[in-house]
């Protein structure tokens, strides 16, 4: 950990010719945090790294997203995959992909995301405590992004400043049901608004 944030300082600073202040960086679930848990979050802490714990409460559109990418990813057609779009065009793509309604695959899916959202939250309040570590939902962050940030802001003790994303929503305003097809479109509604992740099927705003 200790060699890795060197090493990102000193890239920043060849970046941005000048001096660096503080250096961030992403490690995601099946990056790390499930295979290392306490020893992983133990170092961090004794390296005095601040934790901002990113959860996407709609594992619904979650799930959606794996499998549009993978589905993209996948086609023969496309000599590029753009994961995170920067254009509209790029956001049509993906949404005009339809997935299967293997219903049942989605549910498993859904439980796991949601034990691994409460392993890594338990992981963290036993290593940093209550305090230790701010919690973001991906959905305020969507929704008041600059309010989001200015949180994040305080949480890391810094000035508030304006921030603009690059990346252009996926879903915003589409219903999450339109991303199957009509002949699994009822039953896949159906057995999610039996389950106990109905909240799942409203839209995005």
């Amino acid at each position: 950990i200790h060699r890795s944030m060197d090493a990102l300082s000193l890239q920043a600073r060849n970046i941005t010719g000048g001096n660096v202040t503080h250096v961030g960086f992403e490690i995601m679930y099946d990056q790390g945090v499930l295979a290392f848990n306490k020893d992983l979050f133990r170092e961090l802490n004794e390296e005095g790294v601040k934790i901002i714990h990113l959860v996407r409460k709609n594992v619904l559109l979650k799930y959606i997203s794996k499998e549009t990418n993978d589905i993209d990813r996948k086609n023969p057609v496309k000599r590029f995959h753009q994961a995170h779009p920067e254009s509209e065009g790029e956001v049509q793509a993906l949404q005009s992909i339809k997935i299967g309604g293997q219903v049942y695959k989605m549910l498993k899916y859904f439980r796991e995301q949601s034990d691994q959202n409460k392993y890594v939250f338990d992981l963290l309040t036993a290593e940093f405590g209550g305090d230790g570590f701010h919690t973001m939902y991906y959905e305020d962050l969507n929704n008041d992004n600059q309010g989001e940030m200015n949180r994040i802001f305080d949480f890391l003790e810094l000035e508030h400043e304006k921030v603009e994303s690059q990346f252009t929503k996926i879903h915003k305003g589409k219903h999450a049901s339109e991303y199957f097809s009509e002949k699994n479109k009822e039953r896949v509604e159906g057995v999610i608004r039996n389950s106990e992740f109905d909240f799942v099927l409203e839209p995005e705003r």
